[in-house]
């Protein structure tokens, strides 16, 4: 592909269980070291269903950094793409077709934040820039023009219909949030509106916890007091930032002895877990995490929508490439002006001296009228064929016969 390599190396929830993709769920501060190890051109997705790091080395250069980043993996879960491939999976992740839920909203942002990072770490050059940009647009086009995300199911949606149906009537239950993550927001939003009478909410930062709390109209409780908390609440919705579990088996199994075995219901949207999977085994404990949740959100999307949205990637990566391929076409073209303008300037001078000023205004008019058409086709020919056609051209006209553009010997 013209116009500078676009590769990609990624691990998601069609490639990999949550227990070993979420060992890539890098922290931000750990995504910035990241970028900034690898320079410009380089942009890094991390969602709580996938990892995928973007870039102008090679896909199995991005996939040893990303290894290299989390200490260690299985080289087996991770897909790699380059060029055309890497730009349409992009679009497509944006858009929402490759999403668990798919035509769930909240990628959109995700994206739009990835974007904001890269630009904060100062990598992302003009061609991960514009990729990154046109992909927040095709996002927006595809929902806008398709039935895509319109009314379907999100993993907060999902989340709240587990909870009905494990508890049935929600109105005399208690509900306690732990973390202020925006799809545990989401979530607690969509339960309020279900029934759920009584809103707790808990976190490290008792400031996020406050605001949180009269948005959704709860109360907040201080984070040292969640051992107490678990006592209370019907259903838990956990979604910090903490590396390690929160919930371990032994303290939900100490919340269990104290609760009688009353049945508590746990879902954890956090990436990593915020509840100890052993934990699943303790009586009266349901768990659900993202992979779970996967198997309930399955939306029955019309052919004609993901036909169309699908449709939708391709007129855009098409028109990404043609960009990247005119944007690779502009050292050949100046290459040829400025041959054309040495040609001139040297039979100016050799020729007309005295005359100088009036030919060379006569020879730009003449050059300018000649050189439109060819100029016109050498752009519009790198955008369908790329390098061969740039190589070609530049053959033609003699262009890398050396610095001063002139002819081949004996020519």
């Amino acid at each position: 592909m013209s116009g500078g390599r676009v590769s990609l190396a990624g691990v998601n929830h069609r490639t990999a269980p949550l227990d070993r993709r979420e060992r890539f769920a890098f922290q931000p501060e750990t995504a910035g070291r990241l970028l900034s190890t690898l320079g410009p051109e380089s942009f890094l997705l991390v969602t709580c269903n996938r990892t995928e790091l973007y870039g102008s080395r090679t896909a199995e250069e991005l996939e040893t950094a990303l290894l290299a980043t989390a200490g260690g993996g299985d080289p087996r879960d991770f897909y790699r793409k380059t060029d055309r491939d890497a730009v349409g999976h992009l679009f497509a992740v944006s858009a929402g077709l490759d999403s668990m839920v798919v035509g769930e909203p909240q990628i959109l942002g995700q994206v739009k934040r990835a974007m904001g990072e890269a630009e904060a770490a100062g990598t992302l050059g003009p061609v991960l820039g514009e990729l990154v940009r046109r992909a927040i647009s095709v996002g927006r086009r595809a929902r806008r023009e398709t039935d895509l995300g319109k009314g379907l199911p999100s993993i907060p949606k999902v989340a709240t219909g587990m909870v009905r149906l494990v508890l049935g009537d929600l109105s005399e239950r208690t509900l306690l949030i732990v973390g202020t993550g925006k799809l545990g927001h989401q979530a607690a939003c969509l339960l309020r509106r279900s029934g759920a009478s009584r809103v707790v909410v808990t976190n490290r930062s008792p400031e996020a916890a406050l605001r949180l709390a009269d948005e959704i109209g709860g109360r907040a409780a201080p984070f040292a007091d969640l051992d107490a908390l678990l006592l209370d609440a019907d259903i838990v919705i956990t979604c910090t930032a903490a590396s390690a579990p929160i919930l371990t088996r032994d303290r939900l199994a100490a919340a269990m002895t104290a609760r009688r075995d009353r049945k508590l219901v746990l879902i954890d949207i956090a990436v990593p877990r915020d509840v100890e999977p052993s934990a699943r085994s303790l009586r009266g404990v349901r768990l659900y995490d993202l992979d779970d949740l996967r198997g309930w959100g399955s939306a029955s999307l019309a052919p004609d929508t993901i036909e169309r949205a699908h449709g939708i990637v391709k007129e855009e990566v098409a028109g990404f490439l043609g960009w990247q391929a005119a944007r690779a076409a502009v050292p050949t073209i100046r290459a040829l002006r400025e041959r054309a303008e040495r040609i001139l300037e040297a039979e100016v001078e050799s020729r007309a001296p005295e005359r100088a000023e009036e030919m060379r205004e006569f020879g730009r008019r003449l050059l300018n009228k000649i050189l439109h058409e060819p100029l016109v086709h050498l752009r519009d020919g790198a955008a369908s064929d790329g390098d061969a056609y740039l190589a070609m051209a530049r053959d033609l006209f003699g262009l890398d016969d050396g610095e001063n553009g002139g002819p081949r010997s004996g020519g």
